[in-house]
């Protein structure tokens, strides 16, 4: 069976994490259910890693990556950018600028189940290739 490796990494400060990467983690666990459901049939299964990041690693947190290759490199016209995130500054004591995506122009902070999605298909298009 083919193996897709999906692993979120975000900011943790015991046991809590900021809102916008606490709803990416809620799209993320509805997307694997919905992905399982279509993949499993075609002979491909899931694993998933969550890894919990410190205040230090807190510019890679709320990034999902596919077989080791990062969201936004699956997605057209998305990069990643960084703004300013209020849950993170009360975590962590100051002001902080978190990760986010700008897809076509729109700033994406919690990231949807239709991207993560997107971005599965498009890896698992590649990889046929």
């Amino acid at each position: 069976m083919k193996k897709l490796s999906i692993e979120w990494k975000h900011f943790d400060k015991k046991g809590n994490t900021c809102v916008r990467c606490s709803n990416t983690g809620i799209s993320l666990h509805k997307a694997i259910d919905e992905l399982s459901k279509e993949l499993l049939p075609k002979g491909i299964g899931i694993s998933f890693k969550e890894t919990k990041l410190s205040k230090d690693d807190i510019k890679v947190s709320n990034s999902i990556l596919f077989n080791g290759v990062n969201l936004e490199d699956l997605l057209d016209d998305t990069k990643t950018i960084e703004t300013p995130c209020n849950s993170c500054c009360e975590l962590v004591g100051s002001s902080v600028n978190c990760r986010a995506l700008d897809c076509n122009g729109q700033t994406t902070e919690n990231i949807p189940v239709e991207l993560i999605k997107t971005a599965v298909k498009n890896l698992l298009r590649k990889e046929k290739q």
